[in-house]
């Protein structure tokens, strides 16, 4: 299947700014990567920030379809093993060697304001994520499906950045287990 000249501009920046963040990777780094001109990339995109843009949308729905559908199956259709299940994905991702930090919290401080288009794409994600846990949350019977599902993001937003700031992978470990109980003190009947 024959690769457009945008999705290969996406491709080598998503790799570009997972690995060294969205400011520190240079337009010209981008368009060699790719190993086209400058006029190529402008007829794709009117700037950097539009292909940031495009770099997240693509990860979030790429990275929700894949997290979604592997918590589906760890789960088994039962929706409070679907929370948890989350958290043990999580745990693996930060334990891969890879790990290089999450890349909406490098747009979302890299972008700032709340009102950059970046900054919006970043957020876009952790929206996204939110709406998911609080589905699974009203599955599960969860007295307030809303506070739980913001209880479950601050546990996951924590992993991440200590496992950014500490290098300790087991970060997620500690969140399951407070989702854990989370879960069953919403649930309990």
């Amino acid at each position: 299947m024959q690769v457009s000249t945008k999705d290969k501009f996406i491709h080598a920046a998503n790799l570009l700014f997972y690995e060294k963040g969205f400011h520190a990777t240079g337009l010209d780094e981008i368009i060699d990567a790719v190993g086209v001109t400058k006029t190529t990339f402008y007829k794709h995109f009117e700037s950097k920030d539009e292909l940031a843009i495009a770099v997240l949308h693509r990860r979030d729905a790429m990275e929700l379809t894949e997290w979604m559908g592997l918590v589906a199956k760890r789960g088994g259709g039962d929706p409070k093993a679907e929370i948890l299940a989350l958290f043990d994905e999580v745990e693996e991702w930060l334990s891969d060697p890879g790990f290089a930090g999450c890349m909406f919290f490098k747009a979302a401080s890299e972008y700032p304001s709340p009102n950059d288009p970046v900054h919006q794409a970043a957020m876009r994600h952790g929206q996204n994520l939110f709406r998911e846990l609080e589905k699974r949350a009203a599955m599960a019977g969860a007295l307030d499906a809303r506070g739980l599902a913001a209880q479950l993001m601050l546990l996951l937003t924590g992993a991440v950045l200590a496992r950014h700031e500490t290098g300790m992978p087991d970060q997620a470990r500690s969140a399951r287990a407070a989702a854990g109980v989370l879960v069953e003190a919403q649930t309990a009947r």
